[in-house]
């Protein structure tokens, strides 16, 4: 059957508008005159927060801010899984055997809080700038660090929380932490259509009366006053393998074991097309990467859009999916099942501290991101 008249015109113009809005998803984004050329802000929620405050720590001389939602300091794995999980988490054993094994359910592994040493960190963090594995220290003090967890968290402890806090002021940083609230492990947001604050909210992005992203990038930006807008801007996209660390072998295949998926999504405020705006880097937690509903869940949903425009922000928001256990051999017996961010070793095997350096591949890849939105390309 031929469509014709008036409803013709309106299914073609309907098939018009979704072609248009696909084609522009797939599109690049656009050369940006004016935006700036070297320094950035990033934020993120649990494993992308440990990510934020890596990026922040190794990258001072660039980062500006680093906004901390619900993650551990700075090298508190120490580069073995066993210690991200038992020590700068607060999980159980049960939880622990259910996300990476049946080893982990032994007794050694204990669940409640356990102390961690902040001298050590900062020790090892001065050791890492005098080999030149990070940039100096000294750009630490003069950052913008925004850190909140939720009373009810119950993967992050109040003690990681605490030795957050601690470890920036070591170097002289005024970190500011947000309000107590009671709301779980979760991205806190002001818009009750993102679900229930509590656990039942399987994407971790929840309506709990709290604008995080808000709280965070005001703060970060210095602009206490800012207001959210509806949003008035365009999304782009990135393909992740064009920005992988140059090594040999097919880059599809090093994506995937750097457990990068095909795209990352940009979002570009309108007024940045004629006006300066700063490269803003938010990384979602463990499991928002693992599917096209969560990981949008976090990039339309966690309350970053609403605050571009105001802020003058180019959002960046990558992106990391599960490895499962011996998908990259028989070496690697964890891998990555949960799809976090690395934040304890998983890319850089016989380097302890090699996933917290300027040199760690995930970092490297974001840098070359950042870069690319930055120059004119």
């Amino acid at each position: 059957m031929r469509l014709r008249g008036p409803l013709h015109a309106v299914f073609a113009a309907l098939l018009l508008a979704t072609f248009s809005i696909r084609t522009a998803m797939a599109e690049a984004p656009p050369v940006l005159d004016r935006i700036e050329r070297t320094d950035f802000t990033v934020s993120g929620l649990s494993s992308g927060a440990a990510m934020a405050v890596q990026l922040g720590v190794a990258h001072s001389s660039r980062v500006r801010g680093i906004g901390i939602v619900s993650g551990p300091p700075y090298l508190c794995a120490q580069g073995f899984v066993t210690r991200a999980t038992n020590d700068c988490l607060v999980l159980g054993r049960d939880r622990l055997r259910e996300l990476f094994g049946p080893l982990f359910g032994l007794s050694l592994f204990s669940s409640g809080e356990r102390d961690i040493d902040v001298d050590d960190l900062v020790s090892d963090t001065r050791k890492l700038a005098r080999q030149r594995r990070i940039d100096p220290v000294d750009g630490l003090g003069s950052q913008q660090i925004w850190e909140y967890r939720g009373q009810d968290d119950r993967v992050v402890g109040a003690k990681a929380s605490a030795a957050q806090h601690t470890y920036f002021r070591a170097f002289g940083a005024a970190p500011r932490r947000g309000e107590p609230r009671s709301t779980p492990h979760t991205m806190p947001t002001s818009d009750p259509a993102q679900g229930s604050c509590d656990t039942r909210d399987e994407d971790y992005v929840s309506g709990c009366d709290f604008d995080a992203a808000g709280e965070l990038l005001r703060h970060l930006r210095r602009r206490p006053n800012a207001r959210p807008n509806a949003g008035n801007g365009r999304w782009y996209v990135l393909k992740q393998a064009d920005f992988l660390p140059v090594g040999p072998g097919d880059a599809q295949v090093r994506r995937r074991a750097l457990g990068f998926t095909e795209e990352a999504r940009v979002y570009i405020p309108q007024r940045c097309n004629s006006e300066s705006c700063q490269v803003h880097v938010a990384l979602h937690g463990c499991k928002q990467g693992m599917s096209d509903a969560s990981y949008r869940a976090f990039t339309d949903g966690a309350g970053y859009v609403r605050w571009a425009g105001p802020l003058k922000l180019v959002l960046l928001f990558p992106r990391v999916g599960a490895i499962e256990p011996f998908e990259r051999g028989l070496w690697d017996s964890v891998g990555n099942p949960m799809g976090c961010w690395d934040w304890w070793g998983y890319t850089t095997p016989g380097d302890l501290y090699g996933y917290a350096t300027r040199e760690a591949p995930q970092m490297r890849t974001i840098i070359n991101m950042v870069d690319h939105l930055m120059r004119s390309h």
